[in-house]
């Protein structure tokens, strides 16, 4: 039957692009079609790759993928270049009688790079043998699609005396899994 052909591309799955230069945050996924726009299943040989299109970029990772029960699945891209500029990606293959087919994505951005910011807490010092909590709060915008690990430590600065009048923090990592925006940091003063 020939409308069983591979005949075009389709984007299944759109790409989400993250930070420049990291792993997409959702990879895209191609179908291979008949004419008639039903995923081809016999189709295990067509290898479909991507390209930036337009905008100016490196795109990474494996950027050819093989076709299995047609449909080619990507797993690694990134793509190194400006959060201002706007990316257009062209999948294209090689199909049914050699013909090209081509798919273009909407127009993508990659995401901008949290931030941190740390609030600035203040708190009344106790009486002796006392202890009070001094909370910092710790705020990553935006939210990270992948783990952010944040290393900290007591500068040792100000009047304040680390073992008198607070407990020092030495050094510690504060891990802000994906999609978490806020942490809290103790300190306590004696």
């Amino acid at each position: 039957k020939p409308f069983w052909h591979p005949f075009k591309l389709a984007i299944a799955t759109a790409p989400v692009l993250a930070a420049s230069g990291e792993v997409f945050v959702t990879q895209p996924v191609v179908q291979i079609q008949d004419a008639t726009g039903r995923t081809v299943f016999t189709d295990d040989t067509t290898q479909v790759t991507f390209a930036i299109d337009s905008g100016k970029g490196t795109l990474g990772g494996t950027t050819t993928a093989r076709a299995s029960k047609g449909v080619a699945r990507f797993t690694d891209l990134t793509l190194t270049g400006s959060s201002t500029e706007k990316y257009v990606l062209k999948a294209s293959a090689a199909i049914h009688n050699a013909n090209a087919a081509e798919i273009e994505t909407e127009a993508l951005r990659l995401s901008d790079l949290p931030v941190l910011s740390v609030s600035t807490p203040m708190v009344a010092e106790g009486d002796t043998g006392e202890t009070t909590q001094l909370v910092f709060k710790v705020t990553l915008s935006p939210a990270s699609n992948s783990e952010v690990r944040v290393n900290y430590a007591d500068a040792q600065t100000g009047t304040a005396t680390s073992g008198t009048d607070y407990t020092a923090i030495e050094g510690d990592t504060g891990i802000f899994a994906a999609g978490e925006t806020e942490k809290d940091i103790t300190v306590m003063i004696t």
